[in-house]
């Protein structure tokens, strides 16, 4: 895959560690001044958020040395999927990649697989509740409130295997498996990805409804 790597200057040994281990993985590295086309972006976010927006290329990996307050939500209105904390592990790095090399999960075509009565009956409940489920685990991530972001994963993780939602069941269960870590910088980014999913299920939900009125 071609990489384009954006540093901040700011820690030359960390990029040189992150240069290393993508050319380790087989990755070609390409430079901020290249015309090269690149599959994905890997942005330095030290020297501001706002980078995200300079780079229009789509998908991108942001990282960061701080959790400042509201980072991991403006990469996620910017569109940036995954961000990452310094100093940044090889297999977090390596499964974030391969995350972005993978197909995209269909999930229209997982509610085909799905009963279509129990979609019908749990969709429009769910769509209208998991925004404040969302928030209700953003905010026990910001309190270290473990209990409670427990239990919303857990709730979570039984409502979207309704779906057949494999990559969301298999992020709230690790949601759920971690919530005792819910204020470190790693369970937020989790939390940030699982806002994506949840909105591109959502969508294939409305669809859903759409398509199958008798359903409801």
């Amino acid at each position: 895959m071609n990489i384009l790597l954006v540093g901040s200057g700011a820690t030359p040994g960390h990029d040189a560690v992150l240069r290393a281990l993508l050319q380790a993985w087989g990755h070609q590295i390409l430079e901020a001044d290249t015309d090269s086309p690149a599959d994905l972006a890997l942005l330095d976010l030290d020297r501001g958020v706002d980078r995200v927006l300079a780079h229009p290329l789509r998908p991108a990996l942001g990282l960061a040395t701080f959790d400042h307050p509201g980072t991991a939500e403006r990469c996620q209105a910017a569109g940036l999927h995954t961000l990452l904390f310094k100093p940044v592990q090889p297999a977090q790095l390596r499964a974030a990649l391969q995350a972005h090399t993978e197909q995209p999960f269909d999930y229209a075509q997982a509610l085909a697989q799905a009963d279509p009565w129990i979609v019908g009956v749990i969709a429009p409940q769910f769509m209208q509740d998991w925004p404040q489920q969302l928030a209700t685990l953003e905010a026990a991530m910001r309190a270290a409130d473990a209990p409670t972001a427990h239990r919303v994963a857990h709730t979570l993780k039984g409502l979207v295997a309704n779906f057949q939602a494999t990559p969301l069941i298999r992020r709230a269960q690790a949601l759920e498996a971690d919530s005792t870590q819910c204020a470190t910088p790693a369970y937020q980014a989790q939390v940030v990805a699982l806002r994506v999913d949840l909105a591109l299920l959502d969508a294939a939900l409305a669809a859903f409804c759409l398509a199958h009125p008798d359903a409801m």
